[in-house]
């Protein structure tokens, strides 16, 4: 009895990559949709606590309660930008982890002659994520 194929095995942990990639690539861009435009009920709720006629009545138009949420506003904002820098170095760490796996399962897949007369060039010829890779310029 024989294990899967070094095709199909290198074609389920691609598709698992992809599926990874797409998760936490769509779950980052959503934290960042709802920092960003959260901010907006934030500052209606805000208002409304301080209350559309006494907004006047206030020194300089800024009540006590609006300099007490003005940091916690920021400081909610910065906590939640760090918390998505964080996700983004996760799934980094995954990419990485993924790459790695699949270099190998590619190591693993036997070799196909060269396609003759410009097949384009070799997508992996350029890693960017490479150990040795030659710096950017």
């Amino acid at each position: 009895m024989t294990g899967p194929s070094p095709e199909a095995e290198f074609e389920a942990k691609w598709a698992e990559y992809q599926a990874a990639m797409h998760r936490g690539a769509w779950r980052i861009g959503w934290g960042f949709f709802f920092v960003t435009v959260g901010l907006l009920p934030l500052m209606w709720a805000f208002i409304w606590m301080v209350g559309p006629r006494n907004w006047e009545k206030t020194l300089l138009h800024a009540p006590v309660l609006m300099w007490l949420a003005a940091p916690l506003s920021l400081g909610l904002v910065v906590f939640l930008i760090l918390h998505l820098y964080r996700q983004n170095l996760r799934l980094d760490a995954l990419k990485r982890a993924y790459l790695a796996e699949l270099r190998v399962l590619k190591d693993r897949l036997p070799r196909e002659p060269a396609a003759p007369g410009g097949a384009g060039p070799d997508p992996d010829a350029f890693l960017d994520d490479a150990p040795n890779a030659p710096p950017m310029r």
